[in-house]
């Protein structure tokens, strides 16, 4: 059985500029100033900078498929089921 990948992850510097729509451009850039850096320590969000156009924005380096989110539903409907039933055999079987 293949291991469905919930996250994958994604090099955003050959991504499209989401200004000028050039390919290819981006590049990481450096945080300047105290927010910039806790977003960068803290998430999978990036500062980059076309080189093109000078577009400075947040990229993320993770994305969602179709696939991902089917499989991430899935888990948190088993969670949920099993959770329900451990609730049940405690409230019904272990409590009288």
């Amino acid at each position: 059985m293949a291991k469905d990948k919930i996250l994958f992850y994604r090099n955003p510097q050959f991504s499209r500029c989401p200004s000028c729509k050039s390919i290819g451009t981006l590049h990481r850039s450096r945080s300047r100033n105290m927010f910039e850096q806790i977003v960068r320590k803290t998430s999978f969000i990036k500062v980059y900078r076309c080189k093109e156009c000078g577009w400075r924005g947040f990229r993320s380096t993770l994305i969602f498929t179709k696939k991902s989110i089917r499989t991430l539903l899935i888990y948190i409907l088993l969670m949920g089921i099993t959770a329900y039933l451990a609730q049940y055999v405690i409230l019904h079987y272990v409590m009288k």
